[in-house]
């Protein structure tokens, strides 16, 4: 089955390279966007022949990044729906139950979103993909069909097939002949019928690539509460609102274990800043990160501080950071060596993170904590920078609401605006198209908002326009005058215009200015 996704969020922040265009089937439930790859691109994926371990001794390839490497994590969406996160290693096994078993180096240099097949020996094979063909309305209907006794194979039947090497696609096939009234059901309930069986026989699975959409979606339909039922296209518009880009410079507070920071280090591409604030002296849980495939250089923007070092007056504690030639001479235990070292590069790194935070001119401030948002605004007010985006999200309508009404009245926050993504998944099969039976879980509340910087002395000029109106006598030098009087609302200053009035008070017949 094919879904779209009907929602008034943004697409996901890192679509496919390639995509198919027509509706397509495969014998497993394709993973979204999945890539179409071409014969010559994946040479070595070709459908006729199985995928083994390579033996070559020379060195392995710079593959790109929409293909299986090794060392990759990968989600593995398997007949069932069920997706499963495997991390390619070169003399692992991946195990999938039922499903069967292969070595994880078989992975290596595959693409990602075609099925594959586990074959008897262990071997992968790419399964063709096939054109969904347009189903003809018959005069069949299931009233005749009996429920029980249609079909004669038993268990015991079932698994001496297995055991005679059958694979899942015969066993199907071994299914519906011996199925009574196979042939009375309707051209859609037949294909509902091989839709079942081919989730509980095939042996198939289909790699995802773990882009933010994929990781966040597979978090959320599987333990929502770790990332605070942040869905994908909520996340989708906290990155668009921020305005994460290349050359950023944010400030994250999160409690989603590092998917915030996951979306953001993807849209920056290495480039910027990004600063964590967390609670503890210790590295903020960002573990997230590491289910995907970012390079070294993508997490170099990262940066982290807890709440006491974003206080000036705040003094850390004395180390050992200098260590002379003599200590180094005299001390025999290179580990003790090795430690100091560490923390004084732990203590540098610490203290660049700091500078750069109280440099200020952060254009961007995205909180995804249980925190209450206002105490976390006042306390990162002074290092935002004008005209940056703000935006706070919450599971919980109330939270956000309170702080709603207090940035309406507050001269630092500019149009703030309280929203919730709304999302509807749809089945799009020919004569099938209709939203999905189970509708997706709530995916959370947004508040957005602008810092402005507000000017004490500036004054409020309302604009004063005049009433043209002719004189009586027709004469036109008061509906020359009477457009003097506007031009000079319009454009002079309030005082100027007043003196001016006084000196030369419009004719007899002139509409009053208001």
């Amino acid at each position: 089955m094919h879904t779209v996704i009907a929602s008034n969020s943004s697409p996901p922040t890192d679509p496919p390279s390639t995509s198919t265009l027509e509706a397509t089937a495969s014998p497993s439930t394709s993973a979204p966007g999945s890539a179409t790859a071409s014969a010559s691109a994946f040479a070595s994926t070709s459908t006729s022949a199985p995928r083994h371990a390579g033996n070559d001794d020379a060195p392995a390839p710079i593959l790109p990044r929409h293909v299986i490497r090794e060392g990759d994590n990968v989600l593995l969406r398997l007949p069932s729906t069920v997706v499963k996160t495997v991390k390619v290693t070169p003399s692992g096994t991946i195990s999938l139950g039922k499903y069967g078993s292969f070595k994880a180096s078989h992975l290596v240099g595959l693409p990602y979103g075609p099925t594959y097949e586990i074959l008897d020996d262990g071997a992968l094979k790419m399964v063709p993909r096939q054109v969904v063909a347009e189903i003809e309305e018959t005069e069949a209907n299931n009233q005749e069909i009996t429920a029980t006794g249609a079909q004669s194979l038993t268990y015991d039947d079932i698994n001496a097939f297995r055991s005679e090497g059958l694979s899942g696609r015969q066993i199907i096939e071994k299914q519906i002949q011996q199925h009574a009234n196979f042939d009375k059901k309707t051209e859609y309930s037949k294909d509902k019928y091989l839709k079942r069986k081919e989730a509980k026989y095939l042996r198939v699975f289909t790699p995802i690539e773990p882009t933010v959409h994929n990781i966040c979606e597979y978090n959320f339909e599987k333990q929502s509460a770790k990332i605070r039922e942040l869905r994908p296209d909520t996340l989708s518009n906290m990155m668009n609102m921020a305005n994460v880009r290349p050359g950023a410079r944010l400030l994250v507070v999160e409690d989603v274990h590092g998917m915030v920071v996951s979306a953001c280090v993807e849209r920056m591409g290495g480039q910027g800043r990004l600063i964590i604030i967390n609670d503890f002296d210790s590295p903020p849980d960002i573990h997230i990160t590491e289910s995907f495939n970012f390079p070294p250089s993508s997490l170099e923007p990262i940066g982290s501080l807890h709440w006491g070092m974003t206080d000036p007056s705040w003094v850390p504690a004395d180390l050992p950071l200098e260590v002379s030639q003599a200590v180094l001479e005299k001390t025999k235990n290179s580990r003790d060596i090795a430690k100091i070292k560490r923390r004084k590069a732990a203590f540098e790194l610490m203290e660049n993170t700091r500078k750069d935070f109280f440099a200020g001119a952060f254009d961007g401030v995205i909180l995804a904590t249980p925190y209450e948002p206002l105490g976390v605004l006042d306390r990162l007010l002074p290092y935002i920078a004008g005209s940056a985006p703000i935006v706070i999200y919450s599971p919980h309508q109330a939270t956000l609401s309170e702080a709603y009404q207090s940035l309406r009245t507050s001269p630092h926050f500019l149009s703030p605006t309280l929203s919730e993504p709304w999302l509807r998944k749809y089945q799009v099969l020919p004569g099938r198209c209709h939203p999905e039976m189970n509708g997706l879980g709530h995916g959370g509340f947004l508040l957005t908002t602008t810092r402005v910087f507000d000017n004490p002395e500036a004054n409020s000029h309302k604009v004063k326009v005049g009433k043209k109106r002719k004189l009586e006598n027709g004469d036109g030098d008061g509906e020359r005058k009477g457009e003097g009087v506007k031009k000079g609302k319009l454009e002079g200053d309030g005082e100027e215009e007043e003196a001016a009035a006084a000196a030369d008070p419009p004719p007899e017949g002139m509409g009053e200015v208001v």
